[in-house]
């Protein structure tokens, strides 16, 4: 089966079957607003949402992890998860930004291949909701994206009033719809036409702006004065980091007890702070906002384009959302196209 429609009632049961061979995380309303909850149920899926606060990172990418523990002089690796998952309600800049983390921790063929993320993905099934009202501060058209876009889901779903139309956009995305088929009903005409209609209408509501060139712009500009202008008002407080879906610093430490044991942890950082680059002889090479800010939209629109092709900016909107002084990332680069 490469396609089913089922009501927003019928979801309910689709989810608790599924919740019996793999832990089910979906929008649901939290403590801190609409966030990624484990769930069991539908009645807890929240669907009017354009985007969540935290993105479905921290479900393979979490802020606090445990990579091994020792206790004396004895070491013992913390296990890969296990657990099979299904992420439902992702939104397609999400999922794009989940293949940009793939380049970091997923490359095979790297002898730096992260286990824990990679046992993460390769035991996940994502279930994309397609955008149909994107905010005011979205803009994935202009970093290549589509709020639509199939590519790097399991299934996209697409709302439809009371109804959600599945499609497979994988081979394991085609296996759940078949192994859950009596939840579906074939598709009619009038269901792939209205999809079509919505997904035409979501793309007209995007303001897409031009940032052709923006690598050879950006190589150009680095020793400007525009990276002064642009940051005057931040405050380094690294939101913008710790929100982007694409952002992937990380820092070691090791937290131990009077015993002696201990464990080692990944904890997510950010490029924003002064300490990120502190060397031990105290010298720090990014010793201001300016540089470090500029380190932010080098890495996202140049130094990625160079080493793995692609931009690393999904355009979700988070941080212009969330900046307390209103930074707006698309203002910063149309100014850097738009500077002499």
């Amino acid at each position: 089966m490469h396609q089913g429609i089922l009501t927003k009632q019928e979801l309910n049961a689709l989810i608790s079957a599924a919740a019996q061979e793999a832990e089910v995380y979906a929008p649901a309303k939290g403590r801190n607003g609409v966030e990624y909850l484990k769930t069991s149920g539908a009645e807890q899926v929240a669907f009017d949402y354009v985007n969540i606060k935290l993105s479905p990172k921290s479900l393979f990418f979490p802020q606090k992890e445990v990579i091994c523990r020792f206790c004396g002089d004895t070491l013992s690796d913390a296990p890969a998860p296990e657990e099979k998952l299904i992420v439902l309600g992702a939104r397609p800049c999400d999922v794009r930004s989940l293949l940009c983390l793939d380049k970091v921790f997923a490359d095979q063929t790297s002898q730096f291949a992260d286990p824990y993320y990679l046992s993460r993905r390769n035991n996940a099934l994502i279930i994309t909701f397609a955008c149909h009202t994107p905010a005011p501060t979205c803009f994935c058209t202009t970093v290549g994206g589509s709020p639509t876009e199939p590519t790097g889901s399991d299934i996209l779903a697409t709302e439809l009033e009371d109804e959600l139309l599945f499609e497979a956009c994988s081979e394991k995305g085609g296996t759940f719809l078949e192994t859950y088929k009596t939840f579906f009903q074939p598709p009619t005409e009038e269901h792939l036409r209205r999809k079509d209609e919505q997904a035409a209408q979501a793309a007209e509501q995007l303001h897409e702006f031009n940032i052709e060139g923006i690598k050879a712009k950006l190589d150009r500009l680095f020793e400007e004065s525009v990276w002064e202008t642009l940051t005057n008002t931040c405050l380094g407080c690294g939101v913008c980091t710790y929100l982007c879906p694409t952002c992937h610093c990380f820092d070691i430490s090791d937290e131990t007890n009077a015993k002696g044991e201990g464990v080692r942890l990944r904890t997510w950082d950010s490029c924003q702070y002064p300490l990120f680059t502190l060397h031990a002889s105290g010298h720090n090479p990014r010793v201001n906002k300016k540089q470090r800010m500029r380190q932010r939209i080098m890495h996202k629109f140049s130094y990625t384009v160079e080493n793995v092709d692609d931009i690393y900016c999904a355009g979700c909107g988070r941080c212009v959302i969330h900046c307390p002084v209103n930074l707006d990332i698309r203002e910063m680069l149309q100014t850097l196209v738009l500077a002499p």
